[in-house]
């Protein structure tokens, strides 16, 4: 694990924070035992599919997953009683049921495609979900894209998304000022920075191509975390200096680093992991790190 100036792992306490558990009491499943049994292994509830929650454990659901077989989600049909979950704050759904959804009290929602396919028609998360502030997008597929199956978007705190060379997704990023945590993959060379309009505490990075504009993270100085994942453009890690908050960095699957020793001189940050890339720091610079003092530094495997 990595951790902050102050103990604590940044990125996965913000995770947590809009993604929970919010209380394992609270953790229920919809579906057949094969579906659900991973849920239940984790301490969830099972409700049957086509069955109501028993009276007693309605006021106690505060995070649901469904989890439909192949027949049922042919249905898109949403259980019956999920408007009657009063404390219901987070839902884990298939897309293709996600057009039906409307909750005033909802706060997160996790989507997941894996089959490739979209609702008809994308749900207004805005007027149907207005208290939403977290938003996974869960996909074995680089189609459809979040747009096709949400949009417009609430005011997010937190976005999970693949970018995949659609224009839609960057203009939805482009819409949300209110971010804090966000979450881009398939990124190829799309210049997803350059459209971020909000001050982030949190950026995850995966999958870009080797023109993808590193230096353009400058323009973001209230990152504490950052994470980049399979990055194939060249990391010049002076670029880091240029963000004063940052205090946890990981860089995984990534070869084309250079100025590892520029991290030296970064005011803040703490944490250092970097895996599978390259092994850019050599013998005598991980000596170096070490000496260096710290919080947390994971450069072994680099």
């Amino acid at each position: 694990m990595m951790l902050g100036v102050t103990g604590v792992d940044v990125f996965s306490t913000s995770r947590e924070r809009y993604l929970g558990p919010f209380g394992r009491d609270g953790y229920f499943c919809v579906g057949n035992a094969d579906e659900c049994d991973h849920l239940v292994e984790d301490g969830a509830v099972r409700i049957p599919w086509g069955r109501a929650p028993r009276p007693e454990h309605r006021a106690r659901i505060r995070s649901l997953a469904l989890c439909p077989t192949t027949a049922q989600l042919s249905k898109a049909v949403l259980p019956a009683y999920l408007p009657d979950l009063v404390n219901l704050r987070s839902l884990t759904v298939p897309a293709r049921l996600v057009a039906h959804l409307k909750s005033p009290e909802l706060t997160s929602l996790v989507i997941g495609n894996d089959d490739g396919q979209a609702p008809p028609l994308p749900l207004a998360a805005d007027t149907a979900l207005p208290a939403l502030r977290a938003l996974l997008w869960v996909s074995s597929f680089t189609t459809p894209r979040l747009p096709r199956v949400v949009d417009p978007l609430p005011p997010l705190e937190f976005l999970r998304t693949n970018v995949s060379g659609d224009a839609a997704v960057l203009r939805q990023l482009a819409d949300l000022p209110s971010l804090r945590h966000l979450e881009v993959v398939d990124v190829k060379n799309s210049d997803v920075v350059a459209h971020v309009v909000a001050p982030l505490r949190a950026l995850e990075i995966g999958g870009t191509g080797r023109d993808f504009p590193i230096a353009r993270l400058t323009t973001i100085p209230t990152l504490e975390s950052l994470r980049l994942n399979g990055i194939r453009a060249e990391i010049d890690c002076a670029v880091f200096q240029e963000l004063p908050a940052l205090t946890q960095l990981t860089v995984l699957n990534s070869k084309r680093i250079v100025n590892v020793e520029a991290l030296l001189d970064c005011p803040n940050l703490a944490s250092v992991e970097f895996v599978d890339c390259g092994n850019p720091f050599k013998k005598a610079g991980k000596a170096l790190f070490e000496a260096h003092g710290f919080a947390q530094l994971d450069i072994e495997y680099s």
